[in-house]
């Protein structure tokens, strides 16, 4: 069978002269009595590629396919080879505690408890935790208390306060990273591997929605460094699988560029036109093409409400409160299609102007890159007197702000995901409220098909990242929010 060649792909560092990927696929081999597909063969040699001292190269790894095709197996993999043989090597002496991580305790323990009947199978198991001195030179491999061989600890960890504090993994294995809406998991987990030598985070997971921030983060780090739009960090390695386009249909050829395992025979092509006739477009196009694909819901404010805003010239020099200082904002698409740069700044008579400053898309003869953003701003920053700069923090221009801000002095400012949220709503309210001054007919445009995205059970909610991009209204989001500034009342004594 051949190697389906992922559709995205980290560059290969010129550091990496073996991997430990063969020693893997021998040992699943012949322990477990599984072959390796081809794209697990691959995925594996990439993730565990070392250098000439052996040390690993990469210390977080991205791994996209759709769903069953044996992601969970890679994990079995890696973690039992690493029980079984792996901690042997000098490279991993110090991975002595292994973590499944995922959103919650069921989705973590999936590959656990393959892992622990592998274990069970090959190793003298007491499976009831009797006490050290009992269990003395022998495994353990429990439900509820981990798995433990030669020394080597496996635990998993889920979004449960305090289930991943306090320890300091060789590898963590992270599942299904969709599922992770903010990034306070991430925050926990990755500070954890400092400590150690080699340490590794493996993250697993299908396309995901708009607020899979932490997934949409990993997976636009991989497309800037797979497409040469930023330099390549050889400590990041990510590999996705995936359709061409949303509307692939039962076309065999692009279902196999999202499933590799198509042609090992996990996968059943009957059951695959059964999903076909049944799933929702949506569904289908993130599971099985794995494709990202977020569902509309209604706009947060009528046409109606955000044409009353309507203001001739809205950042006319004369309508601008004294002193004139000016917010920027700037946002671009995942795939640097498209950008824009927004303007905004308050009003003397309360309201905020904003305006798109530049619209800039990729042509042919023309790539758009970070630096087509910050010569715009630098120009910018010459003319007028700028407060602030704000943009996504999982945005691509990101890594280009942090430089800016020290290059200009003026400051970049990263909008969290929950500022982020807190910005919509505050858009949405100004719009109703007619505290927004504009008269952009790009604006308007794009206004006219942004839609909003609900997230948990609170109501809380942002824009839409789908097909039909919205930077220019993402851009206005967050310039609003920092430009709006608190006016006092009018005070009347009689």
């Amino acid at each position: 069978m051949a190697l389906i060649a992922p559709a995205l792909e980290s560059p290969r560092s010129p550091l990496a002269v073996a991997s430990y990927g063969p020693r893997v696929a021998a040992w699943t081999q012949r322990r477990l009595g599984i072959t390796l597909g081809p794209w697990q063969d691959y995925a594996i040699g990439r993730l565990l590629e070392c250098d000439s001292e052996g040390d690993l190269i990469a210390r977080v790894g991205l791994l996209s396919v759709a769903r069953q095709n044996g992601k969970s197996v890679i994990v079995r993999a890696i973690v039992g080879w690493m029980l079984d043989e792996g901690y042997k090597l000098p490279a991993f002496r110090d991975w002595k505690f292994l973590l499944l991580a995922a959103h919650d305790a069921k989705q973590a323990r999936i590959p656990y408890g393959f892992i622990r009947k592998d274990v069970e199978s090959y190793a003298d198991v007491d499976s009831w935790g009797r006490s050290a001195r009992r269990s003395r030179g022998v495994a353990r491999a429990t439900m509820y208390t981990g798995i433990e061989l030669n020394g080597v600890t496996v635990d998993v960890a889920t979004r449960q306060a305090g289930s991943a504090r306090g320890v300091s993994p060789g590898l963590i294995a992270f599942d299904e990273v969709l599922t992770q809406t903010d990034f306070n998991m991430y925050e926990v987990l990755s500070p954890a591997q400092s400590a150690i030598a080699n340490s590794q985070m493996v993250m697993t997971s299908t396309a995901g929605f708009a607020d899979s921030v932490v997934l949409r983060a990993m997976y636009d780090r991989l497309y800037r460094q797979a497409t040469g739009a930023e330099q390549h960090d050889p400590t990041f390695m990510g590999l996705w699988w995936r359709a061409d386009d949303d509307d692939a249909g039962l076309d065999w050829d692009q279902l196999r560029k999202a499933n590799p395992a198509i042609d090992d025979g996990r996968l059943s092509q009957k059951m695959i036109q059964s999903e076909y006739a049944i799933l929702p477009r949506g569904s289908w196009v993130r599971e099985r093409l794995n494709r990202w694909h977020d569902e509309r819901v209604d706009a947060p404010f009528s046409l109606a409400s955000w044409g009353a805003c309507r203001v001739k010239e809205p950042l006319s020099p004369v309508a601008i409160a004294d002193p004139a200082t000016y917010t920027i904002a700037v946002d671009v698409t995942s795939t640097w299609s498209e950008g824009s740069i927004i303007v905004a700044s308050q009003r003397s008579d309360g309201m905020v102007g904003v305006e798109v400053h530049r619209y800039l898309q990729s042509r042919p003869s023309a790539t758009l890159t970070a630096e087509s953003f910050t010569r715009e701003l630098a120009t910018l920053v010459a003319k007028l007197r700028i407060e602030q700069i704000v943009y996504s923090a999982t945005s691509a221009l990101a890594p280009a702000m942090e430089r800016f801000t020290i290059v200009s002095g003026v400051p970049c400012i990263a909008v969290s995901t929950g500022r982020t949220m807190v910005a919509c709503h505050d858009f949405a309210e100004s719009v109703a409220s007619k505290r927004i001054a504009h008269d952009d007919p790009h604006l308007d445009s794009q206004v006219a098909t942004a839609q909003r995205r609900f997230i948990g059970s609170d109501g809380s909610w942002r824009w839409t990242i789908s097909n039909t991009p919205i930077t220019s209204v993402v851009g206005a989001t967050y310039a609003t929010m920092f430009a709006m500034k608190a006016v006092s009342p009018v005070q009347v004594f009689v």
